[in-house]
């Protein structure tokens, strides 16, 4: 995992630890005020930690995903210079194919 993507990763997991502390003190106080039941804010806090695992798999696998098409589309100059190559041999190929069929006609109608 490249740097970028530890940074991204770091960032949202350290902003849904935030987002749970908040989370956990607003149950608490709706608890307190007996607006919900001990029971219901657990159930609650279950619900919410796994739609963040859920979110925070999808959010790794879209970066990795992202990044890997970033790199992937990036042609290093070794790779610029191995598809000129690759042009060039197919060229001659094509060029060489032509030149035998020609031949061989010229050869034929002799």
């Amino acid at each position: 995992m490249s740097s970028l993507q530890q940074q991204l990763l770091y960032t949202f997991v350290g902003t849904v630890k935030l987002s749970k502390d908040k989370f956990l003190e607003l149950l608490e106080d709706l608890i307190q005020n007996q607006e919900y039941t001990e029971e219901e804010g657990r159930r609650l806090t279950m619900l919410f930690t796994e739609e963040v695992e859920i979110f925070k798999k999808d959010l790794q696998m879209s970066i990795t995903q992202k990044y890997e098409d970033a790199k992937n589309s990036i042609k290093t100059p070794i790779q610029q210079k191995i598809d000129e190559i690759t042009k060039d041999i197919q060229k001659k190929v094509h060029e060489f194919s032509i030149q035998q069929l020609l031949s061989h006609t010229t050869t034929t109608k002799e």
